[in-house]
């Protein structure tokens, strides 16, 4: 488990990666056809907006907190918690990857700010 969750890990990372997330032809593959997400903001994405608007946008995030937990023979959810590095914002966050046996691919992401004490 610790390779898959080694390599998962890195998936998401590339997601962050600004010059992934402004080429569709990088963050496109890395995207199930059905993938969705439920924003920070609260909106709702497809891949399909995703790749009209040709772009992820640019942020600066870092990863902290990082766990898999398997919940199929080829699904996994990510849990983690990211940090902006700009505003000190703390973001918790879940995806859900699955394979076809070869790819890794995300199928379901969101992200819920935490709460300022």
């Amino acid at each position: 488990m610790e390779e898959l969750t080694a390599h998962i890990l890195k998936l998401e990372q590339s997601l962050l990666d600004t010059s992934v997330r402004n080429d569709p032809d990088r963050f496109g593959p890395l995207l199930d056809d059905s993938f969705f997400e439920y924003g920070k903001s609260g909106r709702r994405f497809s891949k399909a907006d995703c790749l009209a608007d040709g772009t992820l946008g640019s942020v600066n995030i870092r990863i902290r907190q990082f766990c898999l937990h398997r919940i199929g023979e080829r699904a996994v959810l990510a849990v983690y918690r990211t940090e902006d590095m700009e505003t000190g914002k703390m973001v918790n966050r879940s995806s859900i990857w699955e394979s076809d046996g070869i790819t890794w691919k995300m199928r379901f992401h969101q992200g819920t700010p935490v709460p300022v004490n």
